[in-house]
């Protein structure tokens, strides 16, 4: 397939744009054959009316204060560069360019019939849009799929700019990045696919998290051309108002925010380190019955220690008894490992350290195949998904599979179906900056001893902070398959948690549907619920996370 991109300087491109443009170079199955640059020059009378506009612009103060604190924030999180930028910029100066130049009208650059037929030549199949201005005029057909175009917000919620700062400013509970084909009709382009993701107190971060995980989107997007699969659908009715770079007013409340914020956590820095208070700090509870038919405000949660909180648990019979393997997380480390408790009725005692490695351990999937006992936890600090066989249960393993080498797995889950097929669902990272909460993937197992996966035809099937990432083993209730997963919103980690009534799986189909998702209200001072393990002779138990004191 071929590809064209209206693109800006090379010097100005960001990381999540080369990111785009190396896989397109790397594919075997799309072709970049065409940059399309801006061939209008600005000249100095241009260039004085520009400044002279933005100086009487009625917002200037407002765009002024913005802007300027925008840049400190960059300054504060120091966000890397591409390390193979000048690699990627090399081979792009390879490509064939032309220089169009549309005619400019407020934010409209109008393409005429010239600038469509002399790009009709090369028969693209898409055009990516990563430079001008709104788009208008023939060149919208000029492609067999498009132009395709990023509004990094969900268009039913958020049309306007500047990318993430609403969302974080009016604290709302997501933010998304609509994919569109674009048509004739302003911010009402064809809607491709959607992406959804957790937002952050710092509009910078918010920002630079939803460009870099738009990547995914695409990609996704652009596999499916593979087979010949693209659907659109129209964009829905918009009822809130255009947003603009913020007003002096909005701007200046946003920076009060920040520093608030900024001093807060510092603040609660100070705590932890001096008197031991610890904040969105987990520890487990244990609870008799169906968890989705408990009063959860009657649980009682176990006190921990100071130096460590406990989270993703997971039971375990052997020998006619329980043992509940968890993240033992310990602050003065900065790591988490491996441990074990024995179940006695509610109770946990005799904790053992189980993996007790260099990098941070967590979510011990611990399953039984063959007579042998296994455990896979999550190690992508490791940058590969690691699964251990039991030498000496429960504190002796050595290492029997790696899987994934070079990529970040996330919490990896096996599941039997019943048909007795088996399934591995994990999350992953696409990149530093990207959410590692948002890209669910699935593989069939098809054989446990070589480990041999095939991948699902949809992967990675969401791309969705709210729903994708895994929390704790799929479980049966009333005859369903239910998925515990993480609903990573407000700006928290593991804020919530959904339970999801498995529909459909197959190697190319897949569907759930939310049964309900619980909101940590059932308890003073809570700010997380993310991982249950409910098993079948009806005991569970789940993580909850604390703020300063539960």
């Amino acid at each position: 397939m071929k590809i064209g991109i209206l693109i800006k300087e090379f010097e100005k491109l960001e990381n999540w744009e080369l990111r785009i443009f190396d896989y397109l170079l790397n594919s075997d199955f799309f072709d970049l054959v065409l940059l399309i640059k801006d061939g209008r020059k600005i000249s100095s009378k241009n260039s004085k009316k520009l400044i002279k506009k933005a100086i009487y612009n009625k917002n200037f103060f407002g765009k002024l204060i913005f802007h300027t604190h925008s840049w400190f924030e960059r300054k504060i999180f120091k966000f890397k560069k591409l390390e193979n930028k000048e690699s990627i910029i090399s081979r792009l100066k390879l490509i064939e360019t032309i220089d169009l130049s549309p005619k400019s009208k407020g934010y409209l650059d109008i393409f005429d019939n010239k600038h469509a037929k002399l790009i009709n030549k090369y028969k693209l199949d898409i055009i990516l849009l990563h430079e001008f201005n709104i788009i208008k005029g023939p060149i919208l057909n000029s492609s067999k799929y498009g132009i395709w175009s990023f509004h990094h917000a969900d268009n039913s919620i958020n049309r306007g700019r500047p990318a993430g700062f609403y969302e974080t400013f009016l604290n709302q509970k997501y933010v998304g990045i609509t994919l569109q084909q674009l048509s004739e009709t302003l911010d009402s382009g064809r809607i491709i696919d959607k992406g959804f993701f957790n937002t952050h107190w710092s509009f910078i971060k918010t920002n630079n998290l939803i460009l870099e995980s738009s990547v995914s989107l695409l990609i996704k997007n652009l596999e499916k051309l593979r087979n010949s699969k693209f659907e659109t659908i129209e964009s829905m009715v918009y009822y809130n108002p255009l947003y603009k770079v913020p007003t002096f007013t909005v701007a200046l409340r946003y920076i009060l925010k920040f520093y608030f914020t900024l001093l807060k956590k510092i603040i609660q820095y100070l705590k932890s380190q001096i008197i031991g208070l610890r904040y969105h700090s987990w520890t487990l509870v244990l609870g008799k019955g169906n968890f989705l038919n408990s009063n959860l405000y009657k649980l009682k949660a176990l006190k921990i220690s100071r130096n460590e909180f406990w989270a993703d648990p997971f039971i375990f019979s052997f020998n006619n008894k329980k043992y509940v393997f968890f993240e033992n997380f310990e602050y003065k480390k900065n790591k988490g490992k491996i441990s074990c408790c024995e179940l006695d009725g509610l109770e946990l005692k005799n904790t053992k350290d189980v993996l007790d490695l260099e990098y941070h351990l967590s979510y011990p999937f611990i399953f039984k195949k063959n007579n042998d006992i296994f455990l896979m936890p999550e190690s992508s600090s490791n940058n590969c998904l690691e699964i251990y066989k039991c030498v000496d249960f429960p504190t002796k393993w050595k290492i029997h599979k790696t899987k994934f080498e070079g990529q970040k797995i996330i919490d990896a889950t096996i599941f039997e179906d019943n048909n007795g097929d088996s399934w591995l669902f994990f999350n992953k990272q696409a990149s530093e900056y990207s959410s590692p909460h948002a890209e669910l993937f699935i593989y069939k197992i098809e054989d446990f001893e070589t480990f041999n996966l095939v991948p699902h035809s949809k992967n990675p099937i969401y791309i969705d902070s709210r729903v994708a990432r895994s929390a704790g083993p799929i479980f049966k209730h009333n005859e369903n398959f239910c998925r515990p997963s993480q609903a990573n919103i407000y700006g928290y980690y593991g804020h919530a948690l959904n339970i999801n009534k498995i529909k459909k799986l197959t190697l190319n189909e897949y569907e759930e549907d939310k049964i309900t998702t619980v909101y940590p209200n059932f308890f003073k001072n809570l700010s997380g619920i993310h991982h249950l393990h409910q098993t079948e002779d009806d005991l569970f138990i789940f993580d909850i996370a604390c703020n300063a004191k539960l």
